[in-house]
């Protein structure tokens, strides 16, 4: 089988928002002419996601739809904590970081609701719903500072027997088991859910997953503040793996850093040893952690095919991409 490259998009290269198709449909054949197989769209960002079917179809590219858990939720609960604790984390990080809290029933509904509803309409004319920040976010600020919402805290009554766990409680080993148990409950529930939707419709399900499973090397420092781990964060990847829940699994591997690339890798290669086939690497073009040039992502994609994987998924933050890397993926897509 070819070696495949898909991307990430997010339709920023759209200029005329009240007629998109045009712009779409010459970035799209553009890219389909490097080899690209499969496009992961940003729903938020998509403008016209039935312009955008048609012009992908009308180019020979497949689509994902990419969603995340606020993504048609209405009003969603995001992590709630008293204002002191929003400005030391300020303090002490740079953000408030108020991710939407997966432990919230409100936020599993509304977005379980929303994917039917997605499903049903573009079934036939998508190939997978693609879930991303499938996860409480993030690990480095979820230590210090677990959600309080009113799910959060009837969970921390029944199980912890009080309504706010301080730092105390929270070092014990068996209290932060099930902090952490709970979270990753929570969100394999969603993803379970997912599941059972895409097939009922006849689609795939696809992820982007935290680079760092567990205890790969990482950068904790803004504006990265950690690529996991995941299983602090409730996504535990490699289990719904072994669930068969996914249909691909696209790890963020966008570091510049060709040593912490490849220490990455080996460790999604030896976590994901009996499910391969469907592991896809990320590889950075250009986001939060800095640019790879052409011959950097080349380099990249060698080592992902030497590794014996399927393919490989670009991100662009920009999402234009210059020749040079065009001729880059076309050698390997060909």
């Amino acid at each position: 089988m070819a070696f495949q490259i898909r991307i990430w998009d997010h339709c920023r290269y759209v200029t005329d928002k009240l007629h998109p198709y045009d712009e779409m449909a010459r970035y799209l054949e553009r890219m389909a002419g490097a080899g690209v197989s499969t496009t992961n769209i940003y729903l938020p960002e998509v403008i016209s996601l039935d312009d955008y079917c048609r012009a992908a179809a009308a180019a020979g590219v497949a689509v994902e739809t990419r969603v995340f858990p606020a993504w048609g939720v209405d009003a969603p609960v995001k992590r709630t904590l008293p204002e002191h604790d929003w400005q030391e984390m300020e303090r002490r990080f740079g953000i408030r970081l108020a991710g939407t809290c997966a432990n919230h029933p409100h936020n599993q509904e509304g977005f379980l609701a929303a994917i039917r509803k997605l499903a049903a309409e573009y079934a036939g004319r998508i190939r997978a719903i693609h879930l991303d920040f499938i996860r409480n976010d993030n690990a480095l600020l979820l230590l210090d500072y677990p959600c309080q919402c009113d799910a959060c805290q009837e969970l921390y009554r029944r199980y912890l027997g009080c309504a706010v766990p301080d730092a105390a409680m929270r070092s014990n080993p068996a209290v932060l088991y099930k902090i952490l148990a709970l979270r990753n409950t929570n969100v394999t529930a969603i993803v379970r859910a997912a599941r059972r939707l895409t097939r009922e419709f006849g689609l795939e399900l696809t992820m982007a997953a935290r680079a760092n499973y567990l205890n790969s090397a990482d950068i904790t420092a803004p504006p990265v503040w950690g690529l996991g781990p995941a299983v602090l964060e409730g996504q535990d990847w490699v289990a719904w793996a072994e669930e068969g829940l996914l249909d691909g699994i696209y790890p963020m591997n966008y570091h510049t850093d060709r040593t912490l690339f490849q220490s990455v890798l080996d460790d999604h290669l030896r976590l994901m040893a009996p499910h391969r086939a469907m592991l896809f690497s990320g590889v950075g073009v250009s986001s939060s952690m800095g640019d790879n040039s052409p011959a950097a992502v080349a380099d990249r994609l060698e080592a992902i095919r030497e590794a014996g994987l399927p393919g490989a998924v670009l991100f662009n933050k920009s999402n234009l991409y210059r020749d040079e890397y065009l001729t880059v993926i076309r050698n390997f897509a060909r």
